[in-house]
């Protein structure tokens, strides 16, 4: 089984609640990596305490999420769902992020 085969077992309940589970993605990402939140000027004054539940944080990271699944769902035909990802003005920053998120969902799988 692919990997992208196993993520997709369980993507049912990420899809479920894509901000919730975006949102805590993103909160955990800017606390166990302080320097990436500078990456993301409208969240850049928000202060750590206040990202969980954040609206903002929660729909970014909802679009990110959504983002993953059509990658994950194109089965490794991705690149017309990578293009877009890699002309926007911080690609670098995007790859870092989505790779955060899988292995976040590797870690609700092991569950």
């Amino acid at each position: 089984m692919a990997d992208h085969d196993l993520v997709l077992k369980c993507w049912g309940g990420i899809e479920a609640d894509f901000e919730g589970h975006g949102g805590e993605v993103l909160t955990r990402l800017f606390k166990e990596h302080p320097e990436t939140q500078k990456l993301f000027p409208k969240f850049v004054g928000i202060a750590q305490s206040d990202l969980a539940g954040n609206a903002a944080v929660a729909a970014h990271g909802a679009t990110v999420l959504k983002k993953l699944g059509e990658l994950l769902k194109a089965r490794g035909d991705h690149a017309a769902v990578l293009k877009p990802i890699l002309t926007e003005p911080a690609p670098y920053i995007h790859t870092h992020i989505y790779i955060y998120i899988v292995l976040y969902i590797c870690c609700i799988i092991n569950k």
